[in-house]
């Protein structure tokens, strides 16, 4: 045993390191710690340093950075040995390996594990052992990775859950609803679908202390912190909606595979109409200047143009205008002429004939399914379950050699489309009137204020189209704000 070095004590860094520590307790790597300690004292080492990489996998590739510290150690000579647990905690793959063995064989260091004992590099005989070890342990490593990959690929192909971080809205077990979570996504995907905008449902979540799933995020120094959880921001929240899971179908890379083995916190249809609207091309969002205003985007142009309407949308900014130049906020027409009124008025006067057709008794009519022919919802299902059934079918039929490559793309083709039709008609039956809540209210007003700018903008364009006249020649008579004669209201219901 050499316990000195050039007369003095043998100077040692102990390494310790686990791949996989999900409850973030560092049990694993403490025990290495006491052993490797425990032998220090034994062999009559003295300890220099202890670098400790919880949750790195040696295999993965990933950098490790208390690694590449102790190795800049070893070259400056800081030590002149090294302990940990087993050959595989300093390494994994052959790369790794072999550069290592150059570095202690060059520098004269010391390697000692507590399970498989000391190397022996300065003979050919020990260099060859040592190397057929660290093959030995790439191959385990692929080894497991393969058996890994074919279990979650079967598991796939069964429709079961792959493990993984809890899923938000399930338990530990990615089957089991957890309640208290499912029943705030019902709530997103039926705001979405009357209208409501994904930043302002994000609010209502941080308001009501609905947060993330707890995760160990990685730190700087590339190991795991503990489990903490976060507010919800816009996108993760659409993320969160989009995802295939909540309408229990299980997706691969983001492509959706097959029906799942746990249960749906939102039904399909329902489902599908928030991805149809989250994923809409012209959906507008409360984001920039002009989404704070009602109208922006929404109102029209209604200067005659020959003998035609300009027709082209208003815009909302914020500039000198009226008496003194005061910067106020004011609708303009797209072309920079024609049309120009004060924001604030005009949208106080459409939230008034807003209420007003709301708290009319007959305004329960509104409510009715829109007039074009109604989705059957039924068949539109039933045809979705007989698409899937037929490409899983077409798969297996594939698969055993009943029908050659281009005859299976061609009646896969076929059935896609089938299914993408289906998917489709299943999305527009799920669109909800976003006059849901409003009509009936004890408190019209009061309810209108208490949603969001995006739903109210799809309030009023389900009930009408706002046409802006030019204004007329003269001053408006005192006190009066907007002249409603020039505010053309067409009706799309009653």
């Amino acid at each position: 045993m050499n316990t000195y070095h050039d007369g003095k004590r043998l100077r040692v860094i102990i390494y310790c390191r686990i791949s996989d520590d999900r409850e973030g307790r560092g049990a694993g790597v403490a025990r290495q710690e006491k052993d490797c300690r425990a032998r220090a004292e034994r062999n009559g080492w003295d300890v220099v340093a202890v670098f400790v990489e919880n949750d790195l996998s040696a295999y993965s590739g990933k950098k490790r950075p208390k690694y590449e510290q102790m190795l800049g150690m070893l070259r400056a000579g800081m030590a002149d040995a090294v302990l940990a647990l087993t050959p595989k905690r300093l390494y994994r793959r052959i790369g790794d390996a072999f550069d290592f063995f150059d570095l202690i064989t060059e520098q004269g260091i010391h390697v000692e594990t507590i399970k498989q004992g000391r190397y022996d590099l300065t003979t050919a005989e020990g260099r060859r052992d040592a190397r057929r070890a660290a093959i030995d342990g790439q191959y385990e490593s692929e080894e497991i990775g393969e058996r890994v990959r074919d279990a979650k690929a079967q598991t796939a192909a069964e429709g079961g859950y792959r493990g993984g971080p809890r899923p938000f809205g399930y338990e530990a077990d990615g089957v089991t609803i957890r309640e208290s979570e499912a029943r705030h996504l019902r709530e997103a995907a039926e705001a979405v679908l009357a209208g409501a905008s994904i930043r302002s449902i994000a609010r209502e979540w941080q308001e009501a202390g609905v947060r993330t799933v707890p995760r160990r995020y990685r730190q700087e120094d590339g190991t795991r912190g503990e489990p903490r959880s976060r507010e919800w921001s816009p996108s993760e929240l659409r993320t969160l909606l989009l995802r295939h899971r909540n309408a229990g179908l299980l997706s691969h890379h983001g492509t959706e595979v097959r029906a799942a083995a746990w249960p749906a916190i939102i039904p399909e249809p329902v489902w599908r109409g928030v991805v149809a609207k989250l994923k809409d091309p012209t959906r507008l969002t409360a984001v920039s200047n002009a989404r704070r205003w009602l109208g922006s985007g929404l109102f029209r142009c209604g200067h005659l143009v020959g003998e035609a309407e300009c027709g082209l949308p208003l815009r909302c900014s914020t500039s000198g205008m009226g008496a003194g130049h005061k910067h106020v906020a004011a609708y303009r027409c797209s072309s920079g002429a024609h049309v120009t009124r004060r924001a604030q008025p005009l949208d106080d006067y459409i939230k008034a004939v807003v209420v007003a057709r709301l708290v009319r008794k007959d305004a329960v009519h509104l409510l009715a399914q829109r007039q074009d022919d109604p989705v059957d919802l039924q068949a539109a299902d039933a045809e979705l379950g007989a698409a899937q059934q037929r490409l899983k079918e077409l798969a297996e039929m594939f698969g055993d050699g009943d029908m050659s490559k281009a005859e299976y793309q061609a009646a896969a083709a076929k059935a896609r489309e089938r299914k993408r039709r289906a998917e489709e008609l299943l999305s527009l039956a799920s669109v909800t009137n976003p006059l849901v809540g409003l009509i009936g209210a004890e408190d019209v007003g009061a309810e209108w204020e208490g949603i969001d700018l995006s739903r109210r903008r799809a309030v009023v364009d389900a009930l009408f189209d706002v046409w802006v006249l030019p204004a007329r020649r003269g001053r408006l008579p005192k006190g009066v704000e907007l002249d409603v004669e020039r505010i053309d209201i067409r009706w799309k219901q009653g």
